[in-house]
C-alpha cells in the first residue's frame, strides 16, 4: 500500500505525458489511448534539454567527486586524530547540519555575489562542496572507526606513507559509504531548486529543475507540456538509481565480509 502511494504520482505523470491536453483533462487517471509523442518533441526543443541536462550532470559529477574525496580525507584525519580539537571540529560540522539553508539564503547569496560566484557553473560547484561536506564527513567517520588501525600499521611497516595508505587501503574500504553518499547527494543535487535559482540566472546555465519550473509558470494551463518536462527530469534519475543499486548492495556485502 505504501509503495502504491509513492509510485502512483510518478505513474500519473508518466502516463499523462503521452496524452494530448484534451485527453489529460477528461481522462487524467487512465492509460493513454495512443502514445502521443508531440509533447516530447515540443518540450525537448523549447526546454533546450541537452544543454540543461549537461549543466545538471556537470554540477553533480564535479561537486560530488570533490565532496567525496575531501570528506573522506577529513573524516579519516578526525577519526585517527582523536582529541579535544578533532572532537570540537566534528561537533562544529554536525552543528552546521542543523541550520536550514533557507535561514541563511539571503546573506549566502550576497557573499556569493561579492565573490563573483553567481551565474557560473564552477561557482555553484564550489558552493555545493562545503554545503554537503558535513553530512559526508559524518557518514564516512562512522565507517572509518570500524576499520582496524592494525591495517594502517601493517602498511606503514611495508613502507607505505600516510597519503598512500589512505588512497590505496582506507578509501577502497569505504566503498559502501561512498556508494550511499553518491546516490543520496545525486538525488539532492539533481532535485535542488533553490540554490540553482539563486546562483544561475543565464538561460544557458540553468539546471533541469529551474527549467521545469519555468514551464509551469509559463504554461500554467498546458499540463501536457508541464508533465512531459517533469517526466524528462525524472527519467535520468530513475535510470541512475537502478544502475547504482547493485553497487550499493555489493559494496555493503563486501564491506561486511572484510
Amino acid at each position: 500500500i505504501i509503495a502504491i502511494l509513492f509510485v502512483a504520482p510518478a505513474l500519473i505523470v508518466l502516463t499523462n505525458s503521452f496524452k494530448p491536453l484534451g485527453e489529460i483533462l477528461t481522462n487524467t487517471f487512465g492509460l493513454p489511448k495512443s502514445f502521443y509523442i508531440e509533447n516530447f518533441k515540443y518540450v525537448l526543443e523549447n526546454m533546450n534539454y541537452a544543454k540543461v541536462f549537461l549543466n545538471t550532470v556537470t554540477i553533480c559529477v564535479f561537486a560530488i567527486a570533490i565532496t567525496v574525496i575531501l570528506s573522506a580525507m577529513c573524516a579519516y584525519r578526525l577519526s585517527r586524530w582523536n582529541n579535544k580539537i578533532s572532537n570540537g571540529i566534528m561537533l562544529l560540522l554536525m552543528a552546521s547540519m542543523t541550520v536550514p539553508f533557507q535561514s541563511i539564503m539571503l546573506p549566502f547569496a550576497k557573499i556569493c555575489k561579492s565573490l563573483n560566484l553567481t551565474d557560473s557553473i564552477p561557482g555553484i560547484i564550489l558552493v555545493l562542496v562545503p554545503l554537503y561536506c558535513p553530512m559526508a564527513v559524518f557518514i564516512f567517520q562512522g565507517f572509518i572507526k570500524a576499520i582496524p588501525k592494525e591495517i594502517e600499521e601493517a602498511a606503514e611497516i611495508d613502507g607505505c606513507g600516510k597519503v598512500a595508505t589512505f588512497f590505496r587501503i582506507i578509501f577502497p574500504l569505504l566503498k559502501p559509504a561512498t556508494s550511499s553518499i553518491v546516490v543520496l547527494f545525486t538525488l539532492q543535487m539533481w532535485n535542488d531548486f533553490t540554490l540553482p535559482l539563486i546562483m544561475l540566472q543565464s538561460e544557458t546555465k540553468k539546471t533541469i529543475t529551474t527549467t521545469v519550473y519555468s514551464f509551469f509558470s509559463a504554461y500554467s494551463m498546458r499540463w501536457d507540456y508541464a508533465l512531459t518536462s517533469l517526466t524528462l527530469s525524472i527519467l535520468p534519475l530513475v535510470i541512475f538509481f537502478l544502475f547504482m543499486q547493485r553497487y550499493i548492495i555489493s559494496g555493503i556485502i563486501a564491506g561486511a565480509v572484510k
